[in-house]
């Protein structure tokens, strides 16, 4: 028999539910277990609609709750997916493994991976709700998509009609006594370099990996002081593009995510090997002496390679000369809402195959405008050095309703139960909430969440207290659906 960890926690039924949901793989793209699993729960607690569409989005959903006939419909909103993520070292296969978890103090973490609080805490929420017969509550709908955290493909394709409630409650903020009403925009551009291999002659080679960076969410931390270990290791060979060829490049695991390891190979010349090894001894030691406060577990380790078989020169130069120039950071500020970043830009993966480099580039903007010109921007660095441009279809940004009955009506739910004012807040993280403020123009948002520090990472965590918190916040919401 499995060991039980969180039934102990307070709320018991919330915990219960995320346990079950961390024991099910659940990557982007590939929800199919998860999804079995949420059909299989509402089998067993008699739900009385389950609708799943084309592209895998589930619908829940059941009837008032007696004496609550007359409430509005509320839909509470998760998505199915995670960001899988993992610490050097740690042994998964995250389309086949459970996550392990503990208990850490006053927070629940994974060993070795992300946690997938984003958005398992969330789900948990919505199943709970459906499945708590002494809560007070009209009409309820349960809206779990897939693939958001790769590419909002569930809220891109979901049709008109799939849920009919008028007043959405997003589940998928990470922090408490703040109520999200606005988010960015986003779309991803790919640069695509063919590559040929040729033999190198008379040539020394080196591998060097960084690793161990906090990286992070490519919103919500996208203002700290956090190295992308992209941007680091190409560094390094800034001085050096006439003496080395690169024979590899791979860093990034996610396009939201800050990359959190880079590696790369490269030759040179048997002539050239003092000098380029003593360059990038040299960098090393400046890099992480520099990097000591921010980013404390960062390591970069240089080893001597057999590689005989590089890009060639000018490819080298011309992936070198994009990855210098492509911008990583904020970019805009926001005029109207002090320190909130309206545009960034983050420099996510690099891969190599046998045929291509190919480099992701994830671009966030609450200005629709400004997300397009950044994006043409990156797509002229490419094009300037002749490679292959495809744009990722961009998701709209969410506007702002604050004086909006039901946001008003969440406002007060909320301080009612944490007895303190709560405030209504703009991120520039990307949340599904603007494609389903395009299905219905009369439709009304909020979004809430506990506390979750880190995510998508490894260092991701859930604060144990907040989760409670929350829980007995959308008890009370769902409470005075009679008054929206």
């Amino acid at each position: 028999m499995t060991e039980k960890i969180l039934t102990h926690l307070q709320p018991e039924r919330v915990w219960s539910i995320f346990e079950e949901i961390t024991k099910i793989p659940r990557p982007s793209k590939k929800e199919q277990k998860i999804r079995q699993w949420i059909k299989e729960w509402a089998k067993q607690h008699k739900i009385p609609i389950v609708k799943e569409d084309d592209v895998g989005n589930l619908l829940l959903a059941a009837d008032a709750h007696v004496g609550c006939e007359d409430f509005a419909t509320i839909v509470l909103q998760a998505h199915m997916d995670m960001v899988c993520q993992k610490s050097p070292g740690v042994e998964i296969d995250f389309e086949n493994d459970p996550l392990k978890i503990r208990i850490d103090g006053d927070k629940v973490r994974a060993i070795g991976t992300s946690l997938g609080a984003d958005n398992g805490i969330g789900l948990a929420y919505c199943l709970a709700a459906l499945s708590d017969h002494d809560l007070k509550r009209g009409p309820l709908e349960v809206l779990l998509t897939v693939d958001e955290e790769t590419g909002l493909t569930g809220a891109f394709n979901i049709k008109k009609g799939f849920f009919t409630g008028k007043y959405l409650l997003n589940v998928d903020s990470e922090e408490t006594g703040k109520i999200t009403i606005s988010s960015a925009g986003g779309g991803g551009t790919e640069i695509i370099f063919p590559i040929s291999l040729e033999e190198q002659k008379g040539t020394s080679a080196l591998s060097v990996k960084i690793s161990g960076l906090l990286g992070g969410h490519s919103g919500v931390d996208i203002d700290k002081p956090r190295l992308n270990a992209i941007k680091v290791g190409i560094d390094s060979l800034q001085e050096l593009e006439d003496k080395i060829r690169l024979v590899k490049l791979e860093g990034g695991s996610a396009h939201n995510a800050i990359p959190r390891d880079f590696e790369f190979e490269i030759v040179f010349a048997k002539t050239d090997e003092t000098t380029v090894i003593k360059h990038i001894e040299q960098w090393r030691k400046n890099t992480l002496k520099v990097a000591t406060k921010n980013e404390p577990t960062m390591k970069i380790e240089l080893t001597k390679s057999k590689a005989t078989r590089a890009f060639s020169k000018e490819q080298t130069m011309a992936i070198l000369a994009t990855l210098q120039e492509i911008k990583h950071g904020p970019i805009a500020f926001s005029k109207e809402i002090r320190g909130l970043v309206q545009t960034s830009s983050n420099l996510a993966l690099v891969k190599t195959s046998e045929k291509e480099v190919s480099i992701f580039v994830s671009t966030r903007s609450s200005d629709n405008k400004e997300l397009e010109e950044v994006r043409e921007e990156i797509k002229k660095i490419g094009e300037r050095h002749h490679a292959q441009v495809r744009f990722d279809k961009a998701y709209p940004g969410w506007k702002p309703e604050p004086d909006a009955a039901f946001v008003q009506m969440v406002k007060k739910a909320y301080e009612s139960v944490i007895k303190k004012p709560v405030t209504l807040e703009a991120i520039h993280a990307g949340l599904e909430c603007g494609l389903f403020a395009t299905l219905d123009p009369e439709i009304q948002i909020a979004s809430i969440g506990p506390n979750i520090a880190n995510a998508h990472s490894p260092d991701e965590y859930v604060e144990i207290e907040s989760v409670e918190i929350l829980w007995n916040v959308i008890k009370e919401i769902l409470a005075r659906m009679n008054i929206v």
